[in-house]
């Protein structure tokens, strides 16, 4: 069922969430990784244009933006060495966006708290 409650988002507000810049949300939409719809003369991405595992990142009802390498080790409490470990080990998931990594708040507050990856 698809939700037609949810609101395309601005590139811009794509960029925050997901870490990185506006050229790069560009790229991701000439590539076609991400879909955009033309709203006027403003492109903005739909919820359902992104990749599942995007969308599994985020609870729209109060989207955070997801965590770079060195929020995620400050959050942690480790150094971003160890993050790169858990995450190649899979005890930390994560999300590839273009040639990053980053990670869903919610998986790295539920793996502070002892708790197992997705």
């Amino acid at each position: 069922m698809k939700n037609n409650y949810i609101c395309p988002l601005a590139l811009g507000e794509v960029a925050r969430l997901l870490a990185v810049s506006t050229r790069t949300i560009n790229r991701l939409i000439d590539k076609g990784d991400l879909s955009a719809v033309r709203i006027g003369s403003a492109l903005a991405v739909p919820f359902d244009g992104m990749p599942v595992d995007l969308q599994r990142c985020f609870d729209f009802a109060k989207p955070q933006a997801l965590l770079t390498l060195h929020e995620v080790a400050a959050e942690l409490g480790c150094s971003p060495d160890d993050v790169r470990a858990k995450t190649a080990t899979g005890k930390l998931a994560s999300v590839r966006i273009g040639r990053s990594l980053r990670w869903s708040p919610i998986e790295i507050k539920r793996n502070a708290e002892g708790g197992k990856p997705a």
